[in-house]
């Protein structure tokens, strides 16, 4: 039997466009819902090999037209790089009936994340859906609202749109900005070149040793590995949750990922009337070159300097609350907690202007170990790197949207990136 392989629309070059669309599983039992996922399937198959539903000029008037027609109506139009990733919840496998879980898959708490999104309940299915040409990813949604509207429903859609590229298809240095201004992308995994940050991302069921703790031991009396003296040693959360067991992670996940989706949108008119100074300070970093702010002289290289928080323990450049302090910490085995981040600028028509944000999404082999962590000991957690350090600075410019926590399967065939692995009933 060949190895599963991971779904498309993770390692590959993101496209220019993504649609996020959270569906609703509506049938009554895992019989119909497994017909239901497998009727997804298919519509997923037609539109990656493009696959028109047939209509000619001697279809029936009397009858909706079988194919919406923005298209055309002959099959094999260019799909411009489509790749659509399928994310299930913990609730599409219940609806399935499957008792055999991922070993880590929950619905997202909100609250123990500090958020409180406009859209807080957690959908069953995740389609992350990127293209070069909305167009293409527009019919994707529309397909499904058309043809599985009797056991699907649409909880919402947001797009997304990547940031300026290079000519070879990379993101330029000076072009991997969010919309805040700053560079994007700094300090990511790159699984697609490095073995180790690969086995950061997808799932082994047999290669499951090296999770790291709970939380950091820090031993009374010792310094704390994050800057400080004794006196100052971080306290975390009482009840965040434990590693996953060796174990305990079901044969047909390996190869799978676990996917977080937090989309928010940043009051731009405050941000962009603080001073650069006050935003440098906010994030960590310089605007202009992406430097941490200790890094002297704050010239432009490549790769960009990796921040070191050891000597300046007491946040006299950086300041403890600033966003590359509060999630990018370097202490002993907090290797081990990276993610992998490919999220999407989004960029909403609103009646008085434009929305801005992202569509955060990140990758991983754990939700625990990794997002989880991050959020809750470092980034919203007010007693990191140290007591009374303050929560991560810029969440006091965001609103949450929405989103959750999702498992992707592996494809049972590379070739085929709609035969995603989905466990039978029982």
């Amino acid at each position: 039997m060949p190895k599963p392989s991971p779904q498309a629309g993770i390692l590959n070059r993101p496209p220019d466009h993504a649609l996020f669309a959270a569906l609703n599983l509506t049938a009554a039992d895992p019989a119909t819902t497994a017909a239901a996922i497998e009727r997804l399937r298919e519509l997923v198959h037609k539109e990656l090999r493009s696959q028109l539903d047939l209509t000619t000029p001697e279809s029936p008037k009397e009858q909706p037209s079988a194919e919406t027609g923005e298209l055309g109506f002959e099959s094999g139009f260019d799909r411009y790089r489509l790749t659509i990733t399928v994310g299930f919840a913990e609730t599409a496998y219940v609806k399935l009936g499957v008792i055999n879980r991922p070993a880590d898959l929950r619905p997202i708490d909100w609250a123990k994340l500090d958020d409180t999104p406009i859209n807080p309940v957690q959908s069953d299915l995740m389609l992350q859906i990127c293209t070069n040409s909305l167009y293409i990813g527009e019919h994707v949604v529309r397909r499904v609202q058309e043809e599985l509207h009797d056991v699907v429903t649409v909880a919402w859609v947001l797009p997304g749109s990547q940031r300026h590229t290079s000519r070879r298809g990379n993101v330029s240095r000076g072009d991997g900005r969010a919309l805040i201004g700053f560079l994007d992308g700094t300090s990511n995994l790159k699984p697609s070149n490095e073995p180790a940050d690969y086995r950061l991302v997808f799932v082994n069921p047999s290669d499951m040793g090296d999770y790291p703790p709970k939380q950091p031991d820090i031993p009374p009396g010792q310094p704390s590995p994050y800057g400080g003296t004794p006196q100052q040693v971080p306290t975390f959360p009482p009840d965040l949750h434990d590693p996953p067991q060796p174990g305990s992670e079901p044969a047909w996940t390996e190869e799978g990922t676990y996917m977080v989706v937090r989309a928010s949108v940043v009051d731009m008119s405050t941000w962009d009337a603080a001073t650069l100074g006050d935003q440098e300070h906010s994030i960590g970093r310089r605007k202009v070159t992406g430097n941490p702010l200790g890094t002297n002289p704050d010239v432009a290289t490549v790769p960009i300097p990796e921040p070191d928080f050891s000597i300046d323990p007491d946040g006299a450049t950086t300041c403890l609350d600033a966003h590359i302090r509060k999630s990018n910490p370097c202490g002993p085995g907090d290797e081990l907690r990276r993610i992998f981040r490919r999220g999407f600028p989004l960029i909403l028509p609103h009646e008085t202007g434009l929305k801005l944000g992202l569509a955060f999404v990140c990758f991983g082999r754990t939700i625990t170990t990794q997002f989880e962590f991050i959020t809750r000991a470092w980034t919203t957690n007010p007693d990191f790197p140290r007591p009374s350090a303050g929560k991560d600075n810029f969440r006091r410019f965001e609103t949450v949207l929405g989103g959750g926590y999702f498992f992707v399967p592996a494809l049972a065939k590379a070739s085929q990136p709609w035969s995603w692995i989905v466990p039978e009933a029982g």
